[in-house]
C-alpha cells in the first residue's frame, strides 16, 4: 500500500524528502538576505491609506495578456522582463536584491514598468503610482549601474485591460539621482533587519535550551516529535494519527520551533479550523514562553471580529484607522517585533497604540514572524495569504494541520460558489445605471440558461461553463470597481451590492480552476427568479496539493485519519507520503463500549425501532452517572428519541438549530460545573468533536446511527466521482466520512490517564465487519 500504516514508530521512520534549497532570508545568522525588487519596495515606500476601492486587480491571466499587448507595441530594441542584481553590504547583513523590470530599451534610455487596471488610472490614488514608479526607479538604478548609463527615462505605465488604453507616466533621473534612491531605499531596508538579526539571535539561544512544555513527554508524544522532525529536516508530508488526549500539539509544535534554531526551515504555521485548536496552540505558545522561549509569534483573527469600525468601508474617509495607515506602518511593525507574543490581545494594544487597523497590521506582519497559528484559509483557499507568502524564493514554511479530518469537507465548501438571480435583481433595482445596465446583460445570460434543455424539470449539470458568463461577470466587476472609486462607502449604503460583488469575485476565481473534478449545477427555484448558478468541487485534492506543493513541509495529525489510503488521497498527499497511526496510551478498560446492533436506526425503520431506541438509551442512561452526552444524526430523529426518553431528576439540555457563540459556551461551562448532565447534540456538530471535557467533566457518550451524510443530489454525485475514480463510491462518499464522525465522539470521553467512561454504540449495522473495521482499535467492544 503507497501510503504505510504502522502501530509503533521507531527512530527509522522515513520522510518523503523534497529540495534542501534554503531561504537566506532572515534565519539564523543573517549572512546574505535575498529580497525581491517588489518587497523592498512594498516595505520602503508605500505611503498613504488603505484604498480597496482599486481592488481586485485583473486575474493574473488578464495582467500576463495586458503585458502582451504593451510588448506588441514596443520596438524591436525594447527588452522584455529584463533581470536586475544588485548586492550591497551593510555590517554584516548582505542584501541581494533580484528582480526583473517589465522592459528596458537601451536604444532610447527607457525602463519600464507596467500595471493593469480596471478603473480610470486618473482615478487611482497617486500613493498608489508613486508606490509603483519607486518600483521603477528601483529598477532603473540597478539597470544604471549595470549599464554604466548617465541618466534614464523611468516610465509607469497603467494599462485599463477593458478600454485597451494606456496611460504614461514617465520621470527622467540621472545616475546620481538613481544611487541616491537606491542607497536611500537599502538603508531603509537594512535598519529594519538589524532589529530582526537581533530578534533572530534571542529566539535561537531561547530554543537552544528550551525544554519539553510539560516537563517529560507522554507516551506517544516522543513518537510524534521523533516523526515531525524528521519531516521537517527532510521536507515532504506527514500524516499522524494519535487518540484524542494524547497531546499532539505540544508534540507537534516542539520539534518544529526546535528545528528553526537549526536552519532547517524558516517558518511554521499552525493551520486548525476550529477556535478550540487556536486556544491550544496559543497556550502552548504560551507554556513554551514561560519555559524562556523568546520569538514573535502571531495569532490571526478574522476581519469581522477584530475590526475597530464596524459597518465603516476600510478607506480614509470612513475609518481613522485607515486614514494613513502606511504612514504610521513601520513604527507599529517594529512595535510588534518587539513585543514577542501577539496574540489578538497583543496586536489590537500595538494598533490602538499607533491608530492603525489591526487586521491589516497583522497581515502586513506575516513575512516577518517566526509562527503563524491561522484559520485554515489562509493556506489552502483561492486567496492564501500564507500560501503565496510560501511562494516566495526559497523560503521554506512548515504547516502543521491541527485536525486534518477536517480539511477536506472545508476545502470543498471554499473551491465552490454559487450565484443567485433572485439576488441579481434586487442589486439591479437600485443600481447606477452603468452597473445597472452590466447587470441587464448578465440576466439575458441567465434568461438564456434557463431556456435551454435541462435533464431535469428543476436541476441540470455540465461539465463545461457558458462561454457568455464569464464576460457578463466582469462587466459587472469593472462597473462595480468604477463606482467604488466614485463613492468609497458604496457597499456600506448598499450591503447587498457589496455581498453579490464578492459573491462574483468568488466565483471568477473558482472558475479559473476549473476542471473534471468541478461541476456546473443549475437549479430552477421558485417563481420566474428562482434561477440558482453553483461551480460545486467534488474533490478538492488537486488544488490542496498544489496548496502543500507551496510549503517545506506539510504535518496533518488528527485522531481520525483512517483509513490511511483514503484520507491520503483527500487532504492531496503524495503516494510517498509517510502515514502513522500511533498506539494508544490509554488502557482499554478505561472506555466500557457497548454496541446494540439490534436497532435499525435506518430512516425508512426509525419509527419502528423508535421505541426499542428510547429503552436503549434510557437504560444505559440509569446505569451510567455523571455528564453523558447523546448523539444524533438528525434534529429531527432527536427530538423524536427524546419524547419518549426520561431522563429523572437529572438536567437536560438539547442543542437546537442556529446555535450561536454563547449557547455554545454556556453548555461547555454547564460540564464543568454539574455532575448530572445529559446534552442531547448533533453528531459532527460543534459538540462532536474539538472539545476537551477531561475527568468527570464527562462520564459517557452515547452515539445513535453511524453517522452516514444524508443521501442527496451533491452527495450522489460525490458518490459516482469517487466510483469513477477509486472504484469505492459508497465508501468514499458516505461510509468513511460517517465513520469518522462516529470515532470523534468516542474520543470525548478518556482523555487522561486517570479517566474512566462508558460509551454505547446504537446501530444494526455495528454487526457488519466494514463498519466494525473502522472503530477505533485501541477500545474493547461488547455486545
Amino acid at each position: 500500500m503507497p501510503c504505510s500504516t504502522v502501530r509503533n514508530v521507531g527512530c527509522d521512520s522515513s520522510v518523503r524528502s523534497r529540495s534542501q534549497r534554503k531561504w537566506p532570508g532572515l534565519s539564523g545568522a543573517m549572512t546574505e538576505i535575498a529580497v525581491t525588487v517588489r518587497d523592498l519596495v512594498a516595505f520602503c515606500h508605500r505611503r498613504g491609506d488603505i484604498d480597496h476601492r482599486f481592488t481586485p486587480s485583473p486575474t493574473a491571466a488578464q495582467g500576463i495578456e495586458g503585458h502582451q499587448r504593451i510588448y506588441r507595441r514596443r520596438p524591436e530594441s525594447y527588452r522584455r522582463e529584463f533581470p536586475v542584481e544588485y548586492r550591497r553590504q551593510f555590517g554584516d547583513i548582505s542584501l541581494l536584491v533580484r528582480g526583473r523590470a517589465d522592459g528596458y530599451d537601451p536604444d532610447i534610455g527607457l525602463v519600464e514598468e507596467i500595471k493593469t487596471c480596471r478603473v480610470d488610472p486618473e482615478d487611482i490614488p497617486a500613493t498608489i503610482s508613486q508606490l509603483h514608479m519607486a518600483q521603477a526607479k528601483t529598477y532603473a538604478a540597478i539597470i544604471a549601474r549595470a549599464e554604466d548609463v548617465d541618466a534614464l527615462k523611468v516610465r509607469l505605465s497603467w494599462l485599463d485591460i477593458d478600454r485597451d488604453e494606456e496611460t504614461r507616466i514617465d520621470e527622467t533621473c540621472t545616475r546620481g539621482e538613481l544611487d541616491v534612491f537606491l542607497e536611500e531605499t537599502l538603508r531603509d531596508f537594512a535598519s529594519w533587519l538589524t532589529l530582526l538579526a537581533r530578534s533572530r539571535r534571542r529566539r535561537d539561544v531561547s530554543l537552544a535550551g528550551l525544554a519539553f512544555p510539560h516537563g517529560e513527554f507522554r507516551p506517544g508524544q516522543r513518537d510524534i516529535a521523533e516523526l515531525v522532525y524528521k519531516c521537517v529536516d527532510q521536507g515532504g508530508e506527514l500524516m499522524v494519527e494519535a487518540p484524542t488526549g494524547i497531546g499532539k500539539t505540544a508534540a507537534a509544535m516542539y520539534p518544529a520551533l526546535r528545528a528553526l534554531e537549526r536552519g532547517k526551515h524558516e517558518g511554521v504555521v499552525f493551520a486548525t479550523a476550529r477556535t478550540v485548536g487556536r486556544r491550544a496552540a496559543e497556550e502552548c505558545l504560551q507554556l513554551l514562553a514561560d519555559a524562556g522561549l523568546e520569538m514573535p509569534w502571531l495569532s490571526l483573527t478574522a476581519k469581522d471580529s477584530i475590526c475597530f469600525s464596524p459597518g465603516k468601508a476600510c478607506h480614509a474617509q470612513d475609518c481613522p484607522y485607515a486614514d494613513g495607515y502606511y504612514d504610521r506602518l513601520g513604527d507599529a511593525l517594529r512595535a510588534a517585533v518587539s513585543h514577542g507574543a501577539l496574540s489578538r490581545a497583543g496586536i489590537e494594544d500595538i494598533a490602538r497604540e499607533h491608530s492603525v487597523c489591526p487586521y491589516q497590521l497583522a497581515d502586513d506582519l506575516l513575512p516577518w514572524v517566526d509562527m503563524v497559528v491561522a484559520d485554515l484559509h489562509y493556506l489552502y483557499s483561492l486567496y492564501p495569504r500564507l500560501g503565496l507568502l510560501a511562494q516566495q524564493e526559497g523560503r521554506r514554511f512548515t504547516v502543521l494541520l491541527d485536525e486534518a479530518h477536517n480539511l477536506p469537507e472545508r476545502a470543498r465548501g471554499m473551491y465552490s460558489a454559487a450565484l443567485a438571480k433572485s439576488q441579481l435583481m434586487r442589486v439591479k433595482k437600485g443600481a447606477a445605471k452603468p452597473v445597472r445596465r452590466a447587470l441587464e446583460r448578465l440576466n439575458r445570460c441567465l434568461l438564456a440558461l434557463q431556456k435551454e434543455q435541462w435533464a431535469e424539470e428543476d436541476c441540470d449539470y455540465r461539465q463545461t461553463l457558458p462561454d457568455k458568463l464569464e464576460f457578463t461577470l466582469l462587466d459587472f466587476v469593472a462597473a462595480t470597481g468604477e463606482q467604488l472609486a466614485e463613492e468609497p462607502a458604496l457597499f456600506q449604503r448598499v450591503p447587498e451590492h457589496g455581498d453579490f460583488y464578492f459573491k462574483v469575485l468568488h466565483w471568477l476565481r473558482v472558475s479559473e480552476h476549473w476542471g473534471d473534478d468541478f461541476v456546473f449545477e443549475l437549479q430552477r427555484g421558485a417563481g420566474e427568479q428562482g434561477l440558482m448558478l453553483s461551480l460545486n468541487c467534488l474533490d478538492p485534492s488537486r488544488l490542496l496539493a498544489g496548496g502543500h506543493d507551496r510549503l517545506h513541509a506539510s504535518v496533518a495529525f488528527s485522531a481520525t485519519l483512517s483509513p490511511a489510503y483514503w484520507m491520503r488521497q483527500m487532504l492531496g498527499f503524495g503516494d510517498d507520503a509517510v502515514c502513522r497511526r500511533l498506539d494508544s496510551p490509554f488502557e482499554p478498560d478505561q472506555l466500557d463500549v457497548q454496541l446494540v446492533s439490534t436497532v435499525d436506526t435506518r430512516y425508512s425503520a426509525r419509527a419502528g425501532s423508535l421505541n426499542s431506541l428510547a429503552e436503549h438509551i434510557q437504560r444505559w442512561l440509569e446505569s451510567t452517572e455523571g455528564n453523558c452526552i447523546v448523539y444524533f444524526s438528525s434534529y429531527a430523529y432527536m427530538r423524536d428519541a427524546l419524547a419518549l426518553i426520561d431522563i429523572g431528576a437529572r438536567s437536560l439540555w438539547q442543542q437546537e438549530p442556529g446555535l450561536d457563540h454563547s449557547a455554545r459556551e454556556a453548555l461547555l461551562t454547564d460540564f464543568t460545573e454539574k455532575r448530572d448532565l445529559v446534552a442531547f447534540c448533533i453528531l459532527g456538530g460543534v459538540f462532536g468533536e474539538g472539545i476537551d471535557l477531561p475527568g468527570d467533566q464527562l462520564r459517557g457518550v452515547a452515539v445513535v446511527g453511524v453517522g452516514l451524510p444524508q443521501v442527496g443530489r451533491e452527495r450522489e454525485r460525490l458518490r459516482a466521482w469517487y466510483q469513477q475514480k477509486y472504484g469505492q463510491g459508497f465508501e468514499y462518499a458516505y461510509l468513511y466520512p460517517g465513520m469518522q464522525k462516529v470515532d470523534q465522539a468516542l474520543g470525548r470521553v478518556v482523555r487522561t490517564a486517570q479517566d474512566q467512561g462508558r460509551a454505547l454504540l446504537v446501530d444494526a449495522r455495528y454487526s457488519w465487519k466494514q463498519y466494525r473495521d473502522l472503530l477505533p482499535p485501541w477500545w474493547k467492544y461488547h455486545d
